[in-house]
């Protein structure tokens, strides 16, 4: 499954979902990448990976729709882990993803 925009893309195969290139769309248009986390949500699976080291950029509406479509659901499977590999070369990166572990008890974040 993938999704291609304008300057971004977003790729789900074998547990990990990786979101590259600068994602700023209008939250309307986000409605894409909700059904597309809602049907990876759906199929319930043990372990999940959101690989964003090649996320330069994430606006408020991509943020808002990976916590509450993605990270929020997630969070309602009994047993499943979540991982999020993100990057230290973006500052948006260390400031704001640290604190979606508070969404959900079994998640790791990782810099590398």
């Amino acid at each position: 499954m993938n999704i291609r925009g304008e300057g971004y893309s977003v790729e789900y195969e074998d547990g990990v979902i990786r979101i590259s290139g600068k994602l700023s769309i209008m939250l309307e248009d986000y409605e894409e990448v909700e059904e597309f986390f809602e049907k990876i949500v759906e199929s319930e699976p043990e372990k999940l990976t959101l690989d964003i080291k090649e996320l330069e950029y994430l606006n408020s509406s991509g943020i808002k729709t990976i916590c509450v479509s993605l990270i929020l659901e997630a969070a309602d499977i009994e047993g499943l882990h979540m991982k999020i590999l993100c990057s230290d070369n973006y500052t948006w990166q260390k400031e704001t993803v640290p604190t979606f572990k508070e969404l959900m008890d079994n998640m790791e974040v990782v810099f590398e």
